[in-house]
This record gives C-alpha cells, structure tokens and sequence, in this order.
C-alpha cells in the first residue's frame, strides 16, 4: 500500500462539509454573542448615566432663580465634561441661535467694504436679494469643543485659575485686560478679545500716538498684538467713528507685521438682548459684554466654563474689587446681581461651568 494512503485518506475524513459547517457555526455564534455583549454594555451605560443625572429642562425658558454659591475646583480638567448636560445644551443652543450667529457678530473686518457695498446691516441680507442671506462676509470663529469665557472680577486673584482656562481649545477676554502679572490667576491664552466702545476708543487714541511718532508702543499697546493671532473685535453699533477707530487698531497692526486679526458686527450686541426674555423670562435694558459674549460662544462652544463673573465685594469673607487688575467701582448700567443668578441656573442646569472660587484641587476654597 502507498504510505500516503492512509494521510489522503485521513484527510478526506476531517475536511467534510459537515466540518466546515461546523466551523462556520461556531464562528457565528461567537460572532452574535460578542454584538450581545455589546449591547447589553451599551444599555448599561445608558442607564448609569440616566440615573446619575435627572434632567430638569423645564427651567429653561422661565425666570431663573438665585442658588449657593458653589464651585466645581475639585474636577480635574479631564472630567469637566462630566457637568455638563448635552441636552440642555441642545435646547439653549436652540434659542440663542435665533439671536446671535459668528457669521453675524465676529466679521473679519478686512470684509467691511463689501459688507457696506452688498449687504444691508438692518436685515443682513443681500441688498439685491432680500431674501438671501448676507453670504459675501466671512468670520474667523470655527467650532470649538471647549471655551473659556474669562471676565475680569477681582475674584480671580489668587484662584490659581490659569492652567485650567489655559486647558481650554479657545479662550474669549474682555477689554484687553492684562494677563502679567496674573498668568497663575487668569492664564497666558487668549484666542478672541471683545471690547466695548470706552476700550476701542482708549486703545485707538494710544495708537494713534504711536503710529504719530509721538509715543512708543508699550503697556497697553501691546495687549493688541499679544497673544499671536487674537481676534479682536467690537461688540456694539459699528458706526463711521467705530470703523475709523479700528482703521487705526488695523494700520499699526499691519505696520508691525502682527498677526492680530480684527473683526466687527453687522449689529451690536445688545441688538440681541431678547434673547434673555426668551431663554429666562428675564428683560434686561443693557446686558452686560459679558453676559452677551456666553450668548453668542454657546452658539459655537459645546461646552462653556466662565471664570471671573461675581458680582459681589466679598466672597468667603474675603474683599476684592470689581477687576482683578485695578481699583475702579462696577459700571451701574448693567444688572450684575441678575446676571450672576442667571449663570449659576444655568450652571445647575449643566450649561455652563459657572467657576467661583479657586481652581486647584489642592487649594482652599
């Protein structure tokens, strides 16, 4: 007999058709209990999460009301997004994008003849096509997963703030306010500066100064062209004394080759101040830049932590003014209390991250 008969023979046994069923078989089985696994995975993690918060969106769209004062400092950055609650997030989104857009309110400003020429301010419209969209202008804000909003209470000296805002993928400040010596307070990065008229007109003159050759750039100058590539813009009516002002904010930053970028609006902010009525219940004359700018970055921002927004002269029976870089007293035109109130229901809500107080985990508070 050839010795290979009983191999060829053997292997005619082992590769039947009933072995490879049996193959197929098996590798099905295990392939149906793996998606089973899953599923029950994904079902429990659905439900921890459920349960672990209540969603209360019924507040959205009624009158906020005042909570204690808390702070979330004891959240690592990586856990941030454990406050949040997407769905209210969702529904506010919902509301402020009816009043506030980028593409609106944050317009490179290099685009204003063309805005002046085609479009109308009133309706932002193009003037040839009413019923089209101003779509000749572009803005410099893309989506951002994470923003700090930074405002200038004297409550962020010595929060120890800064790392955490700095871990931020965009940061939005106000009014140039310095960050030497406060980095460890208030952080280095500032990707978006808004600031309101007394600031565009400070700043401008100063410039004006310098590009007259009757003063050097330095101090407050230089908070135009630091950090590389900040967006600077306005937030109210951008009239011809407006744009004349920024035309002097735009000539010396191209005369000393900065990145800076400048932006405008096609309406002032304040133009959008219903949105609170709707949102809150709440009807304010003149809401504060900063109140405005949480509007208009949750239309871009998912996820939004506010620093420096108190309102009040003491806080753990500690006294502190009004900013943390200089003495001057609260403007009496905006309704800070109520501001204050409204940012810790959203943060109650998970909409915001309303921080007050300090930020290190290891820190007091």
């Amino acid at each position: 007999m050839d010795p290979l008969t009983p191999l060829t023979s053997k292997r005619a046994v082992i590769f039947t058709p009933f072995f490879y069923a049996k193959i197929f078989f098996g590798i099905g089985f295990v392939t149906i209990a793996m998606f089973w696994v899953y599923e029950q995975a994904a079902d429990l993690t659905l439900t921890v999460l459920t349960n672990a918060r209540s969603l209360n969106v019924s507040r959205l769209g009624t009158a906020y009301t005042r909570r204690p004062v808390e702070t979330f400092s004891d959240q690592p950055m990586v856990r941030m997004k454990d406050h949040f609650n997407m769905t209210n997030i969702w529904k506010v989104r919902d509301i402020t994008r009816k009043y506030f857009d980028p593409k609106k309110h944050i317009i490179y400003f290099s685009d204003y003849n063309i805005f002046e020429e085609k479009c109308d301010p009133e309706t932002f419209t193009l003037r040839d096509s009413p019923q089209s969209p101003c779509n000749v202008v572009q803005t410099p804000i893309k989506h951002y997963r994470t923003c700090a909003v930074v405002g200038n209470s004297g409550i962020l000296l010595h929060s120890s703030c800064g790392a955490e805002i700095d871990a931020h993928e965009f940061v939005i400040r106000f009014n140039l306010a310095p960050l030497r010596p406060f980095l460890r307070d208030v952080g280095s990065r500032t990707n978006l500066t808004i600031v309101n008229g007394k600031q565009l007109t400070e700043i401008s003159q100063l410039l004006r100064q310098v590009l007259g050759g009757t003063s050097a750039i330095a101090g407050p100058h230089l908070r135009v062209f630091d950090p590389p590539g900040m967006i600077f813009s306005y937030a109210m009516a951008f009239k011809e004394k407006r744009w004349l002002q920024m035309q002097v904010v735009e000539t010396a930053i191209k005369l000393y080759n900065k990145p800076t970028i400048t932006a405008f609006p096609a309406t002032s902010f304040q133009d959008s101040k219903r949105v609170y009525k709707e949102l809150a219940g709440i009807e304010w004359d003149f809401p504060s830049t900063g109140l405005n700018s949480f509007a208009l970055a949750s239309t871009f921002c998912d996820r939004i932590s506010m620093y420096g927004f108190y309102p009040m002269p003491m806080y753990q029976g500690e006294r502190f003014f009004y900013h943390y870089y200089d003495q001057h007293t609260p403007s009496e035109s905006h309704d800070f209390d109520g501001e204050y109130a409204l940012l810790r229901q959203l943060d109650a809500d998970g909409v915001i991250r309303h921080v007050v107080g300090k930020c290190k985990p290891d820190a007091p508070t």
